[in-house]
This record gives structure tokens, C-alpha cells and sequence, in this order.
């Protein structure tokens, strides 16, 4: 959400953008190819960060300054990682709540000073696998070492807790790490599926003898029963409540190096051994005439609900044999509801029905050869994404949108960029073209939905040294010349039961970065509800990192790389809303150094049913903008609502006696409301709004 503006020069400088006959919208000043982004894949992993990690002597259990009173609404260092990389893939699922355990994990890799035993040889001290457990909420922690290989070096681990149907104690459940590894040889060698009994008794930094609780699959084979090759096993870690554990990973053909399938994955416990059994799914995609590469993002995604019955995958790709406004970066979705057995493709959003226009309304049509077409929405994976399954088993797709520039079937990964201020934006970042944040939910049974969630104020620097932003990215650069890139890690969490969806992101307030620039570098993350029983979006946003009160200057306006439980506890249900205990970890450095980053967790007490509106409202009222300014018979306040919301608005003249009044009732989103100025006289007047009890007032010339 967009703070209050600071009087004078930036409010001049919002009013200077519009032009005397009307309001600006600013149009595309470039283009950015986002498969250059893709095709990274976290490639720099495999030849940097390789060097050996010092052992220093320090107890098993990792040491963690949480140990008070209380853990809940308190930010604490909970530990660290060898680089920061550890982090980076926002789609992965590394901290887990487990209801029936009252338990959460979270799974890195290896801090400098842990000590495994027996010590690995110094190239694989950098691929040791850590996971943290507390039974308190954080107010201590234990750990464990999961996985360690001297061959085999883990890279993005996540995971989270196996519990067996029914069960209660944590003795009988067994904490999860998964992900690819890498070694000597470069490139991405196979994935590590890693396991070990909970409880006390069992968390050692010894390495496991027990066998098959440290599992390698090769990438080329021999492969498991019922499953064969799979890349990249670092996505949406699930643990459902059928006993049932899953994640989803990518299918690469080495002859075009990019994935033509993904692979859902599903561990069962059985003897004391997982079983690990794939599903292969090969999304309806364009193949690009050029490249040969199939035009989709190597990032599915997947959601479950509690009981392991209903699922979804997500790929964000061109849709084979879509036209008009479908044709681009879109969800294609698939659906289960036998536990995984079988899956069906389901319709995509249709963009050309007209149901959508507040989505297509910001944004830009695309160019095909000098000539303007349809609109053609992009699903802004750039800045993170992520999807959940509510109480009545609908699929949520957080995102953001930005507009394809150009399409051309082979071009449809291209997007807009705009120039301001000598600096190259995927957004506009003006009233009605900003970077909002939408929620489409959908089961297949009816078309889709939108519900406009909030908006944004930034957009994350790039981390390679040609990209846009870079120079305002905070981190250190690495030996590649390059730093680690921010975006906004869209994330969701939920109740337990799915009555609560819970969107987050971190987003910083332009009034405060360097010369007012709209990168993403002194980030907090910020939270909002919605209640599916009431299909309502509570009014309230809550600034989970830098609160009013208690705020922790380690992680203030430094909430890089944070991840939350994709499920939360519900502690109260009040009359103004509920209040949810949101597990939720921020990974930074002081300085930003890519080497020696430092975990940070909080169990948030998110209590929606006590704060107030006010800021919501006073946020609103402050960035509307009047335009145009100098204007004759009619203005317009453009004015962006987080609710719905009265509007109230009143024109004064230079004594102060009011001569003109109107009232709306305003949407969540953009609106345009008209301000009739008939039979004012020429000169100086004041605009007085007022959104609930928030008010701001604007000058206004009447010419």
C-alpha cells in the first residue's frame, strides 16, 4: 500500500505529471525479454559458491535468541546460511506449519559454524542440509542435520513435515528436505529427497545411518519405481493431513535445455522408508518457431487442500490455440480430486469476455508490426507468484499483471517498460497504472473471478549488472559481476481449515528511497485477508515487519527474502475479523552480504478483528490526484481505494465557504470520480477528500 505522501515537492511532482488537457497515461517506452530472466534458472549456483566453509565447534542445536518469554510478534535470529542463494526461489516451501503438531520447521542449508559429523570434504561444506524445529512457536529451537554428501551438494532446499494421518505427537512424525544438488562436475546433477525422526531423542548433527533417510535420484538414472527423471525438485513442498507429502519439479530436454514437462512428485511412508512416485504433465503450450524452446516459465507451482484430496498445478505459459487477449503468459491449470491418481486440464481465464476489463484497464495493448492490438494480460511471475485451495476447495493465483508488448507467437514473453525519471519500470506507477495485486480463484466447475487485493509502490531492482534497477539494489556483488535480485515474493498462507486466505509481499514506500526511486530496496512485508465464508477482503493492511510498536531495526525496512507457512493457526474469531498466527522468516544481512546472510523469524500475530481502518483510509485520500490542474467545467479525482469506501468531496473557494459537493461510493481498486466545476468563476480553489475519517486536501485552478 502506498503511504502518505509528503507534503510539498512530492505532492507538486504527482500533480506536474498531468498535462493541462487531461490526465496522462504514460505509454510504453521499451521492451524487456523475460525468457532472459527465465533461462537463468539459477544457473550461477552451479559455478559459484563453491568455496569450503570454516567448522567452528558449537553446540548441535543451533543457537537462536529467541529463548524468552514469548516468541509471538517477536523477530529473532534463528540462524544462518552459506549464501544467500539458499533463499532466492520465493516458489519453494522451506517453513511449514503442522496443526497437528503445533509444530514448525524451517530447512536451509548448512550455517558456517554448524558442525556435521563427520565432516564432509571442504568443497561439500557449502551443500549441507539443516532443519530447524520448534514445538513453542520460536521461542527455542532444535536442529538436525538432514542431508550431506561429499559428492552430492544440496542447493534450494525445502520441505517442512511428514505426519502420520491422525496423529498428534511429535515423536511419530519425520521432518522433510528436498531439492536439487549439484557438485564438482557443473551443472544440476539429480535431486536429494531427505528425511529423519522428530522429536528430541533424535535431532543430532550426525549424519543419519538409518538406511534410505538420505535418498539421490539422478537426473539420467537408474530411476525409482514410478518415477522417472525429474529437474529441479525445489517447488511447493505440501504436506497434506491423507499422510501424503508432495512436491513438483521440471522435465528438461538437454537438447534445447529448457523443460518440456513437470513432474509432481509424492512421498508415502511406509516401514520407515519414503517412497517417492511421479506424475508427469505436459502443459498445452506454443512452441517458439525460433528457439524451439515451448513458451512457458520453469516455475510450477502446485496447492493442495488439507486432506490431500483436491489439488492443483499451475504453469504460467502460452496456452496452445488461444486468441486475442489469452494468448499470452497465463495460467494453465490442472485439477485433481482422487488424491493425484488423475488430473484434467481445466479452461483458462477468459480475458476476451469482458469480465476482466478492470484487469485489462491499466494496462497497454500489444504491437503487432507498428499496429496496436488487443490487450494481452502477463502473469508477472518476475515478481512472484504463488497459488493456495480454500475451505471449498477453489484454487487462489496471487499475482500481479503487467501487459505483453508485442504478439507476435514467438514474441508473447516480451513486456513493456516505461521510462520515468531516466528509469526503466515494467509499471507506469501512476493513479490507475500501478502495480495491483489480484487474486483470481477459480475450480473449474464457473468461470474465474478477480478480486483486486491491494497495490504496490515498487518494483524489484535487477540483479544482473545490465538490468534495470541494479544500481539501487543494496546486496554486494559476487564474483560474476552480479547481485542477488528482489521482487516482492508474492506469497499466501491460509487457516488450517481454509476459511482465512492470507496475501503477503514486500514492497517499500517511495517516499523514502533514494531520490524517490520505485525499486524494491528497504522492503516490509505487508498482509491482508480474505474471509471465504463472507467472499470478503478485510479492510485492513498490516505492515508485518515494521509494526507501530515493537518493530526490530534488523529487520525493518530490510525484509529481503522473506518465506511464510503456507498454513497459518487461527487464534480468534472476532467481530470485526479474525486473528491468525502466521509463521513467517526474513533472510538479509547487515551489511547485504551475499555470503553471509542471517535467517530471522517471527510467529506474526496478524489480528485483523482489532486494528483499525484509519490508515487504509488516510493513504487513500492523501495519493488521489485532481486532474486535470488547471481545469474548466470538469475534473476528475482519481483515487485508489483499499475498500470500499464512501468518498466524500468538497470545493472550496479562497475564504472558505464551500460552492460545490459530490459523494460515491468508491470500489477496491482505481476509481474516476467526476467533479462538476459549472459556474465557477476563474481562480484558486481547495478540494477537500474525505475517505472515512481520512481527509486531504489538493489546490485546484479553475480556468
Amino acid at each position: 500500500m502506498k503511504k502518505q505522501l509528503l507534503l510539498g515537492s512530492a505532492l507538486l511532482a504527482v500533480i506536474s505529471a498531468f498535462p493541462q488537457n487531461g490526465k496522462l497515461r504514460p505509454k510504453p517506452s521499451g521492451i524487456q525479454n523475460t525468457q532472459l530472466i527465465a533461462e537463468l534458472k539459477f544457473a550461477e549456483e552451479t559455478t559459484s559458491s563453491r568455496s569450503a566453509m570454516p567448522q567452528i565447534t558449537e553446540a548441535p542445536v543451533e543457537a537462536t535468541s529467541a529463548s524468552k518469554t514469548s516468541a509471538i510478534n517477536t523477530w529473532a535470529k534463528i540462524s544462518g546460511s552459506g549464501n544467500i542463494l539458499n533463499s532466492t526461489i520465493s516458489y519453494g516451501n522451506p517453513l511449514q506449519y503442522n496443526d497437528e503438531l503445533n509444530t514448525v520447521s524451517f530447512i536451509h542449508r548448512m550455517n558456517k559454524t554448524y558442525p556435521v559429523t563427520p565432516t564432509p570434504v571442504s568443497t561439500a561444506t557449502s551443500g549441507v542440509i539443516v532443519g530447524m524445529i520448534t514445538t513453542n512457536w520460536g521461542t527455542t529451537w532444535d536442529s538436525t542435520v538432514l542431508w550431506s554428501n561429499n559428492t552430492e551438494w544440496g542447493r534450494y532446499p525445502q520441505g517442512g513435515m511428514y505426519n502420520p494421518p491422525g496423529n498428534t505427537n511429535v515423536n511419530n512424525a519425520y521432518v522433510i528436505a528436498q531439492g536439487p544438488t549439484t557438485g564438482a562436475a557443473t551443472g544440476w546433477l539429480g535431486n536429494y529427497y531427505a528425511s529423519r525422526q522428530m522429536g528430541s531423542a533424535n535431532y543430532s548433527n550426525t549424519i543419519t545411518t538409518v538406511p534410505n533417510e538420505m535418498q539421490w535420484m539422478s537426473k539420467t538414472g537408474p530411476f525409482a519405481p514410478n518415477l522417472n527423471r525429474h529437474d529441479f525438485a525445489a517447488y511447493c513442498f505440501t504436506s497434506t493431513d491423507d499422510g501424503k507429502v508432495r512436491t513438483i519439479g521440471g522435465i528438461t530436454d538437454e537438447s534445447v535445455a529448457s523443460d518440456t514437462a513437470v513432474m509432481v512428485v509424492t512421498g508415502s511412508f511406509n516401514a520407515g522408508v519414503f517412497n517417492w512416485a511421479g506424475t508427469q504433465i505436459n502443459p498445452p503450450t506454443l512452441v517458439n518457431t525460433n528457439s524451439g524452446d515451448e513458451e512457458w516459465v520453469s516455475r510450477p507451482m502446485m496447492a493442495w487442500n488439507e486432506s490431500g484430496t483436491t489439488g492443483y498445478v499451475v504453469i504460467i505459459g502460452a496456452r496452445a490455440g488461444a486468441t486475442g487477449s489469452n494468448k499470452g503468459y497465463q495460467p494453465i491449470v490442472y485439477k485433481t480430486t482422487n488424491s493425484g491418481t488423475s488430473w484434467s486440464l481445466l479452461p483458462g481465464i477468459d480475458f476476451n469476455s469482458g469480465a476482466f476489463n478492470n484487469v485489462l484497464a491499466p494496462l497497454d495493448s500489444a504491437d503487432s508490426f507498428g499496429v496496436k492490438t488487443k490487450v494481452i494480460p502477463f502473469f508477472n511471475w518476475i515478481e512472484g507468484m504463488d497459488v493456495a485451495v480454500d475451505a471449498n476447495n477453489k484454487l487462489h493465483i496471487f499475482t500481479s499483471i503487467i501487459p505483453s508488448s508485442i504478439d507476435h507467437p514467438d514474441s508473447l514473453a516480451y513486456i513493456s517498460t516505461y521510462l520515468i525519471q531516466g528509469e526503466n519500470y515494467r509499471w507506469p506507477h501512476v493513479p490507475g497504472q500501478r502495480p495491483y495485486l489480484y487474486d483470481f480463484r477459480g475450480d473449474g466447475t464457473a468461470a474465474w473471478t478477480c478480486l483486486t487485493v491491494d497495490s504496490m509502490s515498487s518494483e524489484g531492482p535487477a540483479g544482473l549488472s545490465t538490468g534495470y534497477g541494479f544500481a539501487d539494489n543494496p546486496w554486494d556483488v559476487d564474483a560474476s559481476g552480479n547481485k542477488c535480485r528482489i521482487d516482492a515474493r508474492l506469497q499466501l498462507s491460509r487457516s488450517s481449515d481454509g476459511q482465512y486466505v492470507i496475501y503477503n509481499w514486500a514492497e517499500s514506500d517511495s517516499n523514502f528511497t533514494n531520490g524517490g526511486k520505485k525499486w524494491n530496496n528497504i522492503p516490509n512485508v505487508k498482509a491482508r485477508c480474505y474471509s471465504v465464508a463472507g467472499n470478503s477482503l478485510h479492510p485492513v493492511e498490516i505492515n508485518v515487519t515494521k509494526p507501530a510498536t515493537g518493530s526490530n531495526p534488523n529487520v525493518a525496512s530490510r525484509a529481503m527474502y522473506h518465506f511464510t507457512s503456507p498454513t497459518s493457526a487461527t487464534t480468534a474469531i472476532g467481530p470485526l475479523g479474525p486473528r491468525l498466527t502466521m509463521p513467517i522468516t526474513v533472510t538479509n544481512g547487515n551489511p547485504y552480504t551475499q555470503t553471509a546472510p542471517q535467517h530471522w523469524y517471527m510467529s506474526a500475530d496478524l489480528n485483523f478483528g482489532s486494528v483499525g481502518v484509519a490508515e487504509n483510509a488516510l493513504n487513500s485520500a492523501s495519493n488521489s490526484v485532481v486532474y486535470p490542474n488547471p481545469a474548466s467545467g470538469n475534473a476528475v479525482l482519481a483515487i485508489d481505494l483499499k475498500d470500499n469506501s464512501n468518498v466524500d468531496i468538497t470545493v472550496l473557494n479562497t475564504i472558505g465557504q464551500i460552492v460545490k459537493t459530490n459523494k460515491a461510493q468508491g470500489q477496491v481498486g482505481e476509481n474516476n470520480i467526476n467533479i462538476d466545476l459549472g459556474g465557477l468563476s476563474t481562480g484558486i480553489y481547495m478540494v477537500n477528500i474525505k475517505v472515512g475519517n481520512a481527509s486531504s486536501t489538493k489546490k485546484l485552478v479553475v480556468q
